[in-house]
């Protein structure tokens, strides 16, 4: 086990918990709350847990990026500030939300920055199509308590070990303190989108982002499940597959408590993190 993997790892994990303690507690202090829960079961207590997790990760992250100068940090750094914003006009008077449109462009911005790493045009076109499915799985993965950080857990363990791998996968366990059910503080599309936007840059600068599909197995079934609900309501008149999407809170509403959930989840994850790590490593 690489020597930067461990020494980062254990350095972020007490520092994270600091980070995201302070957090939590100027989320509480600036209200920083979404202002629009989905009607379902119980979660309208969810309305007070605030969003400012993602900022823990943004800090985190630039710290890394500033030792590091890693390409991939950067993708995530832009990819979490699109995140960002959207939470903030969350927390406003009508909390609806940036408008997809919006957020696709400012991804579509985000992405002319793989020009600087040496890519062609139908390369960056690519890797916009990459970077904006990959944040689309680890958004719509971010539902349920401890969901998002607990599945990516194994995936940051199966990732070549370094010490920027080593921080992210410390940050992760740190949030889980106080992301874990019930929750007390989310990433909100700030972390999601960091999350996202590291994983696609990562690969694709290995050339490997074709492995996103079972890396990123959890996210790419969330986001499988919204689009068969979707194209199932259009052509059936209203009928759906799912009792909601995406899938995990199809799991609560038939009862299933968000540790059950996240237990099932992190166990695929983990098989198909480990599919991955024997596919990258086996001698073929």
């Amino acid at each position: 086990m690489s020597s930067d993997f461990v020494v980062f790892f254990g350095f972020s994990v007490i520092l994270g918990y600091f980070v995201f303690w302070s957090c939590l507690r100027l989320g509480l202090r600036w209200g920083f709350y979404p202002k629009r829960i989905r009607e379902f079961y119980d979660d309208q207590w969810k309305a007070h847990v605030p969003l400012s997790g993602g900022l823990g990760f943004l800090l985190i992250g630039l710290l890394l990026y500033l030792r590091f100068r890693h390409p991939a940090l950067l993708i995530a750094l832009l990819s979490g500030l699109v995140g960002l914003v959207d939470d903030v006009t969350k927390t406003l008077r009508h909390g609806h939300g940036m408008k997809a449109r919006y957020k696709v462009f400012l991804l579509v911005l985000v992405s002319l920055c793989f020009f600087s790493f040496g890519f062609g045009a139908t390369r960056v076109a690519w890797s916009f199509i990459v970077l904006l499915a990959t944040t689309s799985a680890t958004n719509f993965t971010d539902g349920a308590d401890g969901l998002l950080g607990s599945v990516l857990v194994p995936v940051f363990l199966v990732l070549p070990q370094s010490g920027v791998t080593g921080a992210l996968l410390g940050s992760l366990i740190s949030y889980l303190f106080f992301n874990a059910s019930p929750a007390r503080l989310f990433m909100g599309d700030t972390g999601s989108l960091f999350f996202g936007g590291f994983l696609a840059s990562f690969m694709l600068l290995r050339g490997q982002e074709w492995w996103l599909i079972l890396l990123c197995l959890i996210g790419v079934i969330e986001v499988a499940s919204v689009v068969m609900q979707v194209i199932y309501f259009r052509l059936t008149g209203g009928k759906r597959i799912f009792r909601m999407t995406p899938i995990h809170h199809h799991f609560q509403k038939l009862g299933w408590s968000d540790p059950r959930i996240v237990s099932l989840f992190t166990g695929i994850e983990a098989v198909a993190s480990a599919f991955c790590w024997v596919g990258w490593n086996w001698p073929w």
